[in-house]
């Protein structure tokens, strides 16, 4: 095992209800070089304070990487862009959306298909799939796959009425102001029927109690937020038949929540 000093940061006092006045704790905060993340570690610890001698102790841990890992020390003055702006396109599939994707009928388009991953994986599991995203220099600098239409995100968009049997629209509306205009436009691209995941609003007074708001709730560029009931009212005029599920399953303590609904819809 290698050993070295782990650079003082800060320090602070904080109150907690179920201490007793005048105890002490620990806590520690401290950054990893990236390479070091994802290691399971004994970590081996001596510390001493205000001249009551030294302690040693060892445990166990594992480190994961942080989203705004810069947040743990920055010295600069951050504003509300800095902290909910957009990130990059996603660069992996949730495993749950991959799942209920898979299971569309063919011909299948992404609507708002980001990097175009999606597309990639149906295709290569034999399914015939298509993706139609924003044409912005941020998407137009990935690697796109074969497949992947960029337009300029008017309605209505340049694919043809009917063209493919299956649409699916994850992770997109909320961030469309136009979300009435963008479902209409998915009913007419679909023949048959559409899978649309959006984050879950009712998730927020869930969280009411750990004073926490799921976190990919405050991503930037989310203009529009939905409950089963909100999304059921913009889906009815537009499909004879929708299924209403949750996907990606959370937990603040104790208190369990889901991140996004599901709509299985049919023309």
């Amino acid at each position: 095992m290698d050993s070295r000093a782990v650079p003082f940061l800060q320090q602070y006092t904080f109150f907690r209800r179920d201490v007793p006045a005048g105890a002490i704790g620990l806590v520690w905060e401290y950054l990893l070089p990236e390479a070091r993340l994802g290691e399971a570690r004994i970590l081996e610890v001596e510390f001493g304070w205000k001249g009551e001698g030294r302690t040693r102790f060892e445990d166990k841990l594992e480190f994961v990487p942080a989203h705004h890992r810069g947040l743990m020390d920055a010295t600069a003055v951050l504003h509300r862009e800095h902290i909910y702006g957009p990130g990059p396109p996603n660069v992996s599939i949730h495993p749950d959306i991959l799942e209920m994707a898979k299971r569309l009928k063919g011909p299948v388009l992404d609507f708002g298909c980001g990097r175009g991953l999606q597309v990639e994986a149906l295709r290569g599991m034999g399914i015939e799939a298509d993706g139609l995203e924003l044409d912005t220099p941020v998407i137009r600098a990935c690697a796109l796959p074969v497949g992947v239409t960029l337009y300029d995100g008017s309605f209505p968009s340049p694919m043809p009425a009917g063209k493919y049997a299956s649409v699916i629209c994850s992770e997109v509306l909320e961030h469309i102001p136009d979300y009435e205009g963008a479902v209409a436009e998915i009913a007419r691209l679909a023949g048959e029927q559409v899978l649309f995941t959006v984050p879950d609003a009712s998730a927020i007074p869930l969280g009411y109690q750990s004073g926490a708001v799921p976190w990919h709730l405050l991503e930037g560029t989310h203009v529009n937020f939905f409950t089963q009931r909100s999304l059921e009212r913009i889906l009815t005029p537009h499909f004879s038949k929708i299924e209403f599920g949750r996907v990606g399953s959370a937990w603040f303590g104790k208190t369990p929540y889901w991140v996004s609904l599901t709509a299985w819809c049919q023309k």
